[in-house]
């Protein structure tokens, strides 16, 4: 079975699961280099020791208000297992959660992105929704970097 233990992000007002494999490092938000004739969601590529990262901001992939500068704080970097080079901006981390200890809330909402799978809440009250970085990355929508 699936290990029940996941990443717990905030991206600006919203909060969001992610397996720990898809997973790699997260740093602090670094420069950002713009690329000419790329969609506003691709906001370019940063140098993460040593490598180039294709920067993302999600809110905006997804059709919603671009992270605001406060808002993008860390890059996550996408783990090895997704063998792509790239990232998405996050506001912040905060801690791990096990998914049989949320209250299950099923489903993601029908219309959402297809990456968006399940939903959870915390203790605290908070909803949290599960991210697949795999279908993220495998999406059109991510390799359609291009205008």
């Amino acid at each position: 079975p699936a290990q029940p233990l996941r990443l717990a992000v905030r991206i600006g007002t919203d909060s969001y699961l992610l397996d720990m494999t898809a997973a790699g490092e997260i740093v602090a938000a670094p420069a950002v280099a713009p690329v000419p004739w790329t969609r506003p969601w691709f906001r370019g590529l940063a140098n993460v020791r040593g490598r180039l990262i294709g920067v993302i901001d999600l809110p905006q992939l997804t059709g919603r208000a671009a992270l605001a500068p406060e808002q993008a704080q860390q890059l996550l970097v996408f783990g090895p297992a997704l063998k792509v080079n790239a990232g998405m901006l996050i506001t912040r981390a905060f801690g791990l959660r096990n998914t049989h200890e949320l209250e299950d809330l099923g489903a993601a909402a029908a219309g959402g992105a297809p990456w968006e799978r399940h939903r959870f809440r915390d203790l605290d009250g908070t909803v949290l929704t599960e991210l697949d970085l795999p279908a993220l990355v495998a999406s059109e929508a991510f390799g359609s970097i291009g205008i």
